[in-house]
């Protein structure tokens, strides 16, 4: 009976066990368990991850999802792909949009916003494209005509910056006289007062001339006596201005053929000069005392009181008189340079050698050393605790294991110095004396080490502006108090202890400026260091720091190679050792002695290069001098406008009488007219009207169903492009299932161009339909799309359209926005 007790106990033992295994580690299995279909999915984007396909990417990832939605790693791949695919269609959607191209563009920034809708640039950049659409469909309106693809393309902030660097290149005061003839005037004038000279050049240029109720009652032109004057090859604001000079008068333009003349004082200026205000961006100014300079430097050079530097936008706002203002945008324009960038490599090479050679092949090598050790037989009585001095105990054991596993020890004993009774005397033998003979050596070793030490960083700086390069460690280094508070054995001595760190490594600090001609001035500190080994310090071990230093100020030409420091370090040490007199014999003294020889080399180089990848950029533009007044008054002069082709100044002649205005009003011939001789343009038929509409005109459904629209047009010729049609709809009440093309592009059999993009949680929809190219256009009416829409809940809503039309010309020949009311019950 006991050995079936036994069995069952032992069987019960095995289940217990087994229980308690799958207790233990049963739910633990399921959080390492992985689902085989999602890892596969989640490889699989990856994949296209490494390709830079960041849309089959985010598809593989909600794939990988959908059968694990809890798994982070999961979540953390598609959040990343969907973050990278948003951003490439944003960029795709940019580089299309400079093109022109604005429907593709918007296209591009909604697909962005689908497949990240966590993307504010995608908003932005929605929006921004879409006031862009309705800038170009209000001109088309206004003028008839598209504009160039560059101007469409331009973002409101790039046209605002278009117009400023157009202005800035004219540099046109405001408002400018536009005289009707552009001939420069020849004219005589003799003996006559101020008022007859402004006016008679005024009737001669064909401009009116407005005068102070005050001018002529006292000061100023009063004093000036009738003046003869002559006008040869001068332009208007040449006339006036040396009329001017020669009255003490000052004019301000009004309009285009209109000036005001009063007296040149300077409370006539303060009534009459307009004041303009204006703000400038600066771009290439890096830090508020840049920007104060400036400031500074302007109010100096123009004697401009208002004026306030703004650092928060890098703007400088002006009020003054427009050609102070004028003044000051010209020295924004040259101050406001690019500044100039230098790459600088920096090599550090050092090479370490080491040779080391030992010879020895000698009886006593180190020389003779002969002892004599007292070492009495068991049996010699000995004193054990004699009083002698000197006396030492050698004592060596020897433990050995047997092929058996038995172990044997045995031990010697060696007394010197050691005390025997005198009557022992006579029984002392050889065998009570012991000595150590001089060791055989034979030797020949030899060591050589070479090390090569490079080190290449490169620092990039902009002019004037330090850089600073830092590579290695930070080696702590005890300062301040190294004694505890109170004192006593066992104290920490790092309690009071306070430590800096000292950068070790490659350090480098760089300033450089660069020149015109190619040069670069260097102001440089480099430090290289290493920790050498350690030292103790009132209980601290502190750092032994090897520093290699240079500070230096020098001027290179681009890519010069520069030597900023060399160190070279030659050792030689030669050690000889043997036995006195018998090492000095000839040939046979090499028997009795030893040599060493070590040899070390070290060389450091230390060598800069620097390479300029930005010079300074100043054109004839900024280096010219221009005239600017006195030191009362700053007034600009412009040189004459460039007259367009076809309207070349005439040559000059003295006409008896000022010429006509129906002389010079001739319209110019228009921008489009063919070119002499050249076979006539072929002009566009003139356009047909054409009209949009939803057929029903009004839909009423239940909350929970689908209908169909179609959204046909009626009138037009030779449209081959509705592109992009834009479906606006409430996305709480309507999702729109499918979107098909109408009959209308495909009338002759030719299947049109289609594509679609629904955006229901936006209530959008974008959709392409044109007409293959090459192919004519199709006229008069027909269903361009066909709608579906499902139902979503209870109300009234409306669906609106907005499209583009364009004919076999690329032209746009109309625009149409029809709407749609809904009514869900």
């Amino acid at each position: 009976m006991r050995p079936g007790k036994n069995g069952n106990m032992l069987f019960f033992k095995r289940l217990l066990a087994i229980a308690l295994s799958a207790a233990l580690f049963g739910p633990i299995a399921p959080l390492y368990a992985r689902d085989r279909k999602g890892d596969r999915y989640l490889t699989e984007g990856r994949a296209y991850e490494a390709k830079k396909d960041w849309d089959a990417a985010v598809a593989s990832y909600q794939k990988a999802l959908a059968e694990d939605p809890s798994d982070m790693e999961y979540q953390m791949a598609s959040q990343k792909a969907r973050f990278q695919a948003g951003q490439m269609h944003v960029e795709k959607g940019a580089k299309i949009r400079a093109q022109g191209q604005l429907g593709e563009a918007l296209l591009e920034f909604q697909r962005a916003f689908g497949v990240d809708p966590g993307s504010a640039v995608a908003v932005q950049e929605i929006r921004i494209t879409q006031d862009m659409i309705e800038r170009e469909r209000q001109r088309v309106q206004q003028t008839g005509k598209e504009s160039s693809p560059e101007d469409r393309g331009l973002t409101p902030l790039q046209q605002l910056k278009k117009e400023e660097d157009d202005k800035l290149d004219r540099l046109l005061p405001a408002p400018e006289l536009k005289p009707l003839s552009p001939k420069r005037i020849d004219l005589k004038i003799n003996n006559a007062d101020p008022k007859t000279l402004f006016n008679t050049l005024g009737k001669y240029a064909g401009i009116n001339v407005l005068w102070d109720p005050e001018y002529g009652q006292g000061g100023g032109a009063t004093s000036v006596k009738a003046q003869s004057v002559d006008f040869q090859n001068s332009t208007l604001d040449e006339a006036l201005d040396y009329l001017s000079i020669v009255t003490k008068s000052f004019y301000k333009p009004l309009s285009a053929n209109t000036i005001f003349v009063t007296v040149d004082s300077r409370a006539k200026r303060n009534d009459y000069e307009d004041n303009v205000l204006r703000v400038f961006y600066l771009s290439n100014v890096q830090t508020t005392a840049e920007l104060q300079e400036i400031v500074n430097a302007i109010r100096t050079v123009t004697d401009t009181a208002h004026m306030f530097p703004f650092t928060g936008q890098n703007a400088i706002v002006v009020r003054a008189e427009a050609d102070k203002v004028r003044l000051v945008e010209k020295i924004i324009h040259d101050l406001d340079r690019p500044k100039s960038e230098v790459v600088m490599d920096i090599v550090v090479m050092e090479t370490n050698s080491i040779y080391s050679r030992q010879l020895a092949a000698a009886l006593a090598p180190t020389g003779i050393n002969i002892p004599g050790n007292f070492t009495p037989r068991s049996g010699m009585q000995v004193v054990a605790n004699a009083n002698t001095t000197g006396t030492t105990s050698t004592s060596t054991s020897t433990t050995g294991t047997g092929t058996n596993g038995t172990t044997t020890t045995g031990s010697t004993s060696s007394t010197s110095g050691a005390a025997i009774p005198l009557s022992n005397l006579g029984h002392l033998a050889s065998a009570d004396w012991s000595t150590t003979l001089p060791s055989a050596l034979l030797q020949a070793v030899m060591s050589d080490a070479n090390s090569k030490v490079l080190q290449a960083p490169q620092l990039r700086s902009v002019d004037q502006a330090k850089a600073t390069l830092k590579i290695g460690d930070r080696e702590p280094v005890a300062s301040g108090s190294f004694q505890p508070g109170i004192g006593g054995v066992g104290i920490n001595p790092l309690v009071n202890t306070q430590f800096n760190y000292i950068d070790v490594g490659v350090n480098v600090d760089m300033t450089p400026r660069v020149h015109d001609n190619g040069d670069v001035s260097l102001h440089i500190e480099l430090d290289i260091s290493t920790v050498n080994g350690q030292v103790n310090l009132g209980g601290v071990n502190q750092p032994i720091i090897g520093q290699r230093k240079v500070s230096h100020d020098i001027r290179l030409r681009e890519g010069e190679v520069a030597l900023l420091g060399g160190l070279t370090k030659l050792q030689d040490t030669k050690t000889k050792t043997g036995t006195p007199g018998l090492s000095s014999i000839p040939f046979l003294g090499r028997l009795f002695s030893g040599e060493s020889i070590d040899r070390e080399r070290s060389e450091l180089m230390i060598a800069i290069v620097p390479h300029i990848i930005r010079r300074p950029e100043f054109s004839a533009e900024n280096l010219r001098s221009i005239i600017v007044g006195n030191s009362q008054t700053i007034k600009l002069s412009y040189a004459p406008e460039e007259q367009p082709d076809g309207l070349a100044p005439a040559a000059a002649a003295t006409p008896a009488v000022p010429p006509a205005p129906a002389a010079v009003t001739a319209p110019a011939a228009p921008a489009t007219a063919p070119a002499a001789g050249g076979p006539p343009a072929a002009v566009p038929p003139p356009p047909v009207a054409i009209t949009a509409r939803f057929a029903p005109a009004n839909i009423e459904a239940s909350a929970s169903g689908t209908f169909s629209v179609e959204l046909a047009l009626d009138g037009g010729a030779d449209v081959v492009s509705a592109s992009p049609v834009e479906i606006g709809f409430d996305p709480k009440l309507l999702s729109l299932v499918d979107v098909a093309a109408g009959g209308l592009f495909a009338k002759d059999g030719q299947q049109p161009i289609f594509s679609r993009n629904i955006q229901n949680d936006m209530g959008l929809a974008t959709i392409q339909c044109s007409r293959p190219p090459d192919v004519a256009g199709v006229s008069g009416p027909g269903t361009l799309l066909v709608l579906r829409f499902q139902t979503l809940g209870h109300g009234a809503t409306s669906i609106t359209g907005n499209m583009t039309l364009r004919n076999s010309h690329g032209l746009v020949v109309g625009s149409a926005r029809p709407q749609l009311p809904v009514n869900l019950k």
